[in-house]
């Protein structure tokens, strides 16, 4: 069992933007095969808006177990949630910017069983992501749950709040960001959030095919991949970030 907890699917011609990636559907099956991964989480790159119409239509064509994590930047009527969990998806990608007008949306979030996905980091956000977790919201942090990597993990006080926030809540952590972060700092961070939290909050993202900002570095799925046992070389623990942990939040019962 191998699940991927961030991956992205669209037609090439909806990327405007230079360089023109593929993100077609075949390739990242083929990719995620070769690599035995058994299970896809497919969130909506950012590039796409908050219309998930082409998320949803991709999905439906996915041949291996698959959730989605459609946008959630606007309120949304009660049925429109509902027909998103009856088409496959788990939760919502959020941000803490602007919560305030979410909060009917966020309250049907939870009575439909999805958990909320956050990027943006949690700096500055710690009361907000009580509130929720009080009233029994799930939250994944993306991207390691910082907005940036200028600070050494080892002393870094977001990194701190972070731990402190998890611990014992139904946090859970996203190691992702291959092209994005450096090396050293991610395998800092990483080897933190294992020894704190540990795999059972712990999943991975390989946000294949990459569309950030830092286009020039595209690396392979297999590359993707590679970097996850760079972080996490204990193989046990690597085995329950890619399956047991994975499977259960997000609902997926792959072989």
């Amino acid at each position: 069992m191998r699940i991927d907890c961030e991956v992205h699917v669209f037609r090439r011609e909806s990327r405007r933007a230079v360089p023109v990636i593929d993100g077609s559907l075949q390739q990242l099956e083929d990719a995620a095969r070769d690599c035995a991964v058994t299970g896809l989480v497919l969130v909506q790159p950012a590039f796409l808006n908050d219309d998930p119409t082409e998320l949803f239509a991709q999905a439906s064509r996915v041949r291996m177990p698959v959730r989605l994590i459609p946008p959630l930047v606007q309120p949304l009527e009660p049925e429109v949630l509902e027909a998103w969990g009856r088409s496959g998806a788990a939760g919502l990608a959020v941000t803490f910017d602007d919560p305030d007008p979410l909060a009917e949306s966020f309250e049907t979030a939870l009575q439909l069983g999805l958990h909320l996905e956050v990027s943006g980091g949690i700096e500055g956000r710690e009361p907000l992501a009580e509130l929720l977790l009080a009233d029994g919201h799930r939250l994944v942090f993306r991207g390691f749950g910082l907005a940036d990597n200028a600070r050494d993990p080892a002393w870094d006080p977001r990194l701190e709040r972070l731990l402190a926030l998890a611990k014992g809540a139904e946090v859970w952590v996203k190691l992702s960001g291959i092209g994005r972060v450096p090396d050293a700092w991610a395998q800092a961070a990483a080897g933190r959030m294992l020894e704190e939290l540990g795999p059972k909050q712990l999943l991975w993202g390989s946000e294949w095919p990459h569309v950030a900002a830092a286009h020039a570095y595209v690396p392979s799925y297999a590359q993707a991949f590679e970097w996850l046992e760079e972080l996490v070389p204990d193989e046990d623990a690597r085995g329950r970030i890619l399956g047991e942990t994975p499977a259960a939040l997000y609902r997926l019962s792959v072989s």
